[in-house]
């Protein structure tokens, strides 16, 4: 299973491969994402089979899952495809303000590489 971010505004994409990856602003992250409130060196995300897993790297802007109004801290946090991942704002259910598009709020999403077996049980 592959994971990726999807901008919920944009559509862009941001593929999300095994191991770990730095993300944010700053050009030697594994991956770059200049959105409002991003750091230079946000999170880390780490992918393993098919789970992946996020954490903070000690920014002030914080990572947010789910309309959580908890920041998910610098510990690993497990993520699953459906999750929204806001980096830097912090929003809540019943928000019903507009919010730019350059705000850095994403949808983990997964898909099944084409090499790989399918499940059986």
């Amino acid at each position: 299973m592959a994971f990726y971010l999807e901008h919920v505004f944009t559509g862009d994409r941001y593929n999300l491969v095994d191991g770990i990856q730095v993300l944010g602003r700053h050009s030697s992250c594994t991956c770059v994402l200049k959105y409002d409130y991003m750091s230079r060196f946000h999170a880390l995300v780490r992918v393993v089979g098919g789970d992946i897993f996020i954490k903070e790297l000690g920014n002030n802007n914080g990572v947010f899952l789910n309309y959580w109004p908890m920041r998910i801290g610098t510990g690993w946090h497990e993520v699953v495809a459906g999750d929204i991942l806001y980096f830097g704002v912090q929003l809540s259910i019943d928000h019903d303000g507009e919010v730019p598009n350059t705000f850095g709020i994403f949808t983990v999403k997964s898909f099944e590489q084409p090499n790989e077996e399918p499940l059986v049980f």
